[in-house]
């Protein structure tokens, strides 16, 4: 018998070694995933106080790193399928006044900047931002009928420079007794990552600055 194990020692030791170093590549993969989830962005968006247009949107980064929020884009959905899109991540409603953002702060004026982690920013009422809608794109109207209306949010990574976001589509319903009803067709926010979403992203904002031009 020991002799046996003499003779199949260095199988056993290469047998060993593989294994070792089989456990060791598990092990490295599960940190690696668990790294990667914990620095992944994570944004939520939800409506709260407030029903149908005079509810208020808001942005929440549920990830572990800040962000920047570097745009936020409105697309409108009519009956007949077809879409417009606008940037508004300004509150242009509230540069009537300059006087007024001069003795407030003016990051009162623009929904752009820093999302710690866990801190949520109020982007206005959907209403509102509708009326910002109008102001960027002459080809939306407020009377104009709308079956659901999207809401993506583009931000910037600390740790990589990146662009990522998210976003939600909400059904526009008549309630019974004739009020507007915003009602989100998921659960949460899509997060819009990945090579693919990045690219997209990057060519819808870069579409956006050159109509800007």
């Amino acid at each position: 018998m020991l002799q046996t194990l003499l003779d199949y020692a260095p199988l056993i030791a290469a047998g060993m070694s593989g294994l070792t170093a089989l456990i060791w590549i598990v092990y490295l993969n599960v940190f690696l995933s668990s790294y990667r989830r914990q620095h992944r962005p994570s944004i939520l968006i939800t409506s709260g106080a407030g029903r149908g247009m005079h509810a208020h949107c808001f942005v929440t980064n549920l990830g572990l790193e800040p962000v920047y929020l570097l745009d936020i884009m409105l697309e409108l959905t009519g009956p007949d399928g077809h879409s417009v899109r606008a940037v508004i991540p300004e509150r242009t409603e509230r540069w009537q006044d300059p006087s007024v953002i001069e003795a407030e702060d003016a990051r009162s004026a623009t929904n752009v900047g820093p999302l710690g982690s866990g801190e949520e920013k109020d982007i206005g009422r959907f209403g509102t931002m509708l009326e910002r809608a109008c102001a960027a794109n002459p080809h939306i109207r407020a009377d104009m009928p709308v079956q659901c209306l999207e809401i993506t949010v583009v931000t910037i990574t600390a740790s990589h420079a990146e662009l990522c976001g998210a976003s939600r589509r909400y059904r526009v319903e008549t309630g019974p007794d004739g009020s507007t009803e915003l009602r989100p067709t998921t659960i949460k926010a899509r997060q819009l990552q990945g090579y693919m979403a990045r690219r997209r992203l990057t060519r819808e904002m870069a579409r956006q600055l050159g109509r800007e031009r």
